[in-house]
């Protein structure tokens, strides 16, 4: 269902006259709670939305060097992610689509239906939560950490999957895109070891990915069932995140439910962390059907990035070092 948000442009046709020309576009309406967190937290102007998408479009179809998308319900995103500051949009999306030309090992074969890819969503590592407390709560995404089998897949195939997810989030989910994601990491029983053996070259890119590029705002991270000596596991955590995400809220809450439960009560949570929704396997389940049913929506994402020789603007990645370099490999971290 989409609403019609009409723009009035003027057009002179005659030296005399001034001929107004109606503009729509078509965007989802949200309820009113949304509408005011937007209003308040993100300064959207429901009036003012056709003529900043307008100049977004108008800016993209001009770079030259960007492949991306135009709809309007796609880049109102990324106007929510950054409070409809139009410099900041313009250097997100360039980020967006230039970070994911440099990553194929992620951003290349998303074909739900290829078997190997399916395997890898039947892990079930990433999974949105449906519910939430209050109806402006941020959304609930829990990583799983004990579910990656790493050896059956390296973390560029999580990512895949992961950033499948995100694809789809961005594209429908306003509750996500206007109040932002709190994650809930739980490393469960297995050793972690094996998440910290990654070359520090794709590390880089994948938190560049999943902060400056990404859409997605984060407000806040929350690990559960942590292993000894966890203290540098979560150095390593925060020394890849940005400023401003290193100032959310970021939780340590040992092996104990009652701890979690303070911030995300049962009612929000999987049998499998004292909740009240059921095994997280029906929400696994639910996701690995979307995706296939957004398969052609997710192979297109293949094609669309930059095209450096038609660049006419500085790179946004110009200066992060390291990033299309080789830097060697974190040695991998044993844990009791």
């Amino acid at each position: 269902m989409s609403v019609k948000v009409e723009l009035a442009t003027k057009e002179v046709f005659t030296a005399v006259q001034p001929v107004v020309e109606r503009k729509m576009i078509s965007v989802r309406p949200i309820p009113e709670c949304l509408k005011r967190k937007a209003a308040d937290e993100l300064n959207e102007k429901e009036h003012a939305l056709a003529g900043e998408l307008e100049l977004i479009k108008t800016w993209m179809r001009q770079s030259g060097h960007i492949r991306g998308r135009l709809e309007e319900q796609f880049l109102l995103g990324f106007l929510r992610s950054c409070k409809h500051s139009m410099e900041r949009v313009k250097e997100k999306l360039d980020t967006y689509y230039t970070i994911r030309s440099v990553l194929p090992e992620v951003m290349r074969n998303r074909d739900p239906l290829d078997p190997f890819v399916r395997k890898v969503i039947k892990m079930g590592v990433t999974v949105p939560l449906p519910n939430t407390v209050q109806p402006d709560d941020p959304k609930i995404i829990l990583i799983r950490g004990d579910a990656f089998d790493g050896d059956v897949c390296d973390f560029p195939d999580v990512l895949k999957v992961f950033t499948m997810i995100g694809d789809l989030l961005l594209r429908d989910d306003d509750h996500m895109m206007i109040c932002g994601q709190a994650a809930i990491i739980d490393l469960g029983q297995s050793s972690s070891s094996h998440l910290f053996n990654f070359n520090l070259s794709f590390l880089r890119k994948a938190s560049i990915l999943n902060q400056q590029a990404s859409p997605l705002r984060q407000k806040g991270f929350h690990f559960i069932n942590t292993p000894k000596s966890f203290d540098i596991v979560l150095n390593i955590f925060k020394g890849l995140m940005t400023e401003k995400n290193r100032k959310r809220t970021i939780i340590s809450h040992g092996s104990s439910l009652e701890s979690l439960h303070r911030y995300f009560p049962p009612s929000v949570l999987p049998a499998e962390l004292g909740g009240t929704l059921g095994p997280v396997q029906r929400f696994v389940d639910e996701w690995e059907q979307r995706l296939i049913d957004n398969r052609a929506y997710l192979i297109e994402e293949e094609s669309l990035g930059v095209d450096e020789g038609r660049r006419r603007t500085t790179n946004p990645l110009a200066e992060e070092k390291d990033l299309f370099g080789t830097a060697g490999t974190f040695r991998k971290l044993e844990f009791d």
